[in-house]
């Protein structure tokens, strides 16, 4: 038992100062959906979903039923993207991982009218990473918008040009 214990608190412990995750949500004029995929440390994302679901989680090229509602979880709990003050809800599609780097694919979001204005939460990896970085990117007819997320500040939102 106490070998569990030191071994989660192991994984949850940051071992360095650089902790960083990055969302990027592309708007599609054809289908008119937004695409977004979160891209993020394998080892990161273990150790917060091991201490999210009480359970410990290995990630590997085969995610298991469990693992995926965990995730799915997981994301809904610590991200929330609202467009014109709506929230949308966020489904999991697909989640590769390799050895360092697990990248999670949501469904399309669709969005059929004009936005003026999109907000996030991002709350990712933070708990257990007090320096995660949390960059979230948006493509919106041809223009990008960044915003950078941490500890201090996980909101944010832009403010779309009416042309």
């Amino acid at each position: 038992m106490i070998n569990y214990i030191i071994l989660l608190l192991l994984l949850i412990w940051p071992t360095h100062d650089f902790h960083t995750s990055w969302m990027n949500i592309t708007y599609e004029d054809k289908t008119k959906t937004f695409n977004a995929s979160w891209h993020t440390d394998t080892e990161h994302l273990e150790a917060c979903l091991s201490v999210f679901s009480s359970k410990e989680i290995h990630l590997d090229s085969k995610i298991t039923a469990e693992q995926k509602i965990i995730i799915k979880d997981y994301l809904n709990e610590n991200f929330s993207m609202s467009i014109d003050e709506k929230n949308k809800n966020l489904t999991v599609s697909a989640i590769e991982v390799n050895f360092a780097e697990t990248f999670i694919h949501l469904n399309p979001i669709k969005h059929q009218k004009k936005i003026s204005s999109i907000a996030i939460d991002n709350r990712l990896l933070i708990k257990q990473f007090p320096n995660q970085k949390n960059m979230v990117q948006i493509n919106y007819e041809g223009s990008k918008y960044s915003l950078l997320l941490n500890n201090h500040k996980t909101s944010d939102f832009i403010l779309l040009n009416d042309e």
